[in-house]
This record gives structure tokens, sequence and C-alpha cells, in this order.
């Protein structure tokens, strides 16, 4: 069995060698090389191609905010899960926007880092459940980079209604909107009903312009603001 290639970035080097030594409790891992600051973990990344990355948001050179942007633009099947001692909304937004897999705060018990960790690469998208609501809840002010509020969503759902919105999808798309308020990642909707992860993209396109929404976490808030 192939083993999960990891690099592991955090500014503390007690952090890093923690994790790795976490990391190396199981055989499916291995820690193929440790960072310190975020232009290195973009460099490594290049080098060696990982499948997972896990990626402090506080480093110096190039924060993981901006780390993550960069390699999930030049490398998006690497699987990235966002550390933190903050469990603050404004950097999991960031983190959901720049396609981050998953948020975990630093401390947790052993056995929770290790089940976060699998979960990222099954593709379940994992945030504490102390940030959960948090997050609905800053999906409800407005945002940077002009994204739009849920009082806007919802206002742009007033004709139709929001069931006939919901009606307006074919079975398949409401079985890709189930997987999608899960938090599921593309590959892993695909992965579940049986289809490539371009033509989730294409439904998820549909999607959107059905519900009225123009991004992934517009999508997701409106679902959840409105139990669909």
């Amino acid at each position: 069995m192939s083993k999960t290639t990891v690099i592991i970035a955090d500014d503390q080097p007690l952090i890093r060698d923690g994790l790795a030594a976490i990391l190396h409790m199981e055989d499916k891992y291995t820690v193929v090389a440790k960072t310190g600051d975020g232009l290195a973990t973009v460099a490594q990344v290049e080098l060696h191609r990982p499948g997972l990355v896990l990626m402090d948001i506080h480093m110096p050179k190039l924060d993981g905010l901006q780390a993550t942007k960069q390699i999930k633009a030049d490398y998006p099947d690497t699987k990235i899960l966002i550390l933190s001692t903050f469990e603050d909304e404004e950097y999991i937004l960031e983190a959901i926007r720049y396609g981050a897999s998953g948020f975990l705060v630093k401390g947790v018990e052993t056995d929770k880092i290790l089940s976060t960790v699998q979960d990222c690469l099954d593709g379940r998208i994992n945030y504490p459940f102390s940030i959960q609501s948090r997050l609905i809840n800053a999906l409800n002010v407005s945002e940077q980079l002009g994204e739009r509020t849920l009082e806007e969503i919802a206002a742009a759902h007033s004709n139709p209604s929001h069931n006939e919105n919901l009606n307006s999808l074919t079975i398949q798309e409401k079985n890709i909107v189930r997987n999608l308020k899960q938090g599921k990642s593309n590959q892993a909707i695909a992965s579940d009903l049986f289809l490539t992860t371009g033509t989730v993209k294409n439904y998820l396109n549909t999607i959107y312009k059905k519900l009225r929404v123009s991004s992934r976490a517009e999508a997701i808030a409106y679902l959840h603001e409105y139990d669909l």
C-alpha cells in the first residue's frame, strides 16, 4: 500500500516535530519535509508534490493562507489542512476560498489529529464543532472581495421562492447538493456518485445558477440558512 506523503509547515520546531511524531505512529504516512515559513513550504510542495500539507496560518515570509492559495492554484490535488491556535471565522472563510480541506486547532488529542487528517484525505471537510456555528454566522456579514451577504442572497431569491429553486434541480443535482451541504469536496462527491470531478464542477455551475448564488461558500451558506 502506497503511503501518503505529508509536508508539515509551522514556524515552531516543537509543533513540527510533534506532528511528525504523531504521523509516524501510522504506517500510511510519510513526512517528506518540515518547513518553517510559507515560501519554503511552497518550494517543498513543488519539489515533493505531497498528498497533504499541514499548514500553519501564522508563518514568516508568506503566511499559511497565501501559501495555501498559491499551492492550490498550482497543485489542486494536494490537500491542505490548516493549523491554528485561533478559532477565528476570518481565517476559516479565507481557507475555504483558497481550497483548504479542513481546519485543525492545535493542542487537540492525538486521536483527533489522526482522525482529522484521515477525514481530510477522504474528502470530508472537517471543522471543529465550536467553529461550525461561527462559520455560518460569519457568512451573514459583509465579506471582502465583493462577496454578497446572506441578506443579499436572500433578496435575490424573492422570486422564485426557495422551494421553487430547490425543485428546479434535477435528481442528480439534488444528490450533489446533499453532498455539498455535508462539506464534501468535488473529488469526494465524484467518488460517491461515480462521476468525474469535471462533471461535478459542471453540475455545480448549473446548481449555482439555479440557486442564484455565485460561489461554493454562498451555496453552502444558502443551504444551511434555508435548511435545504
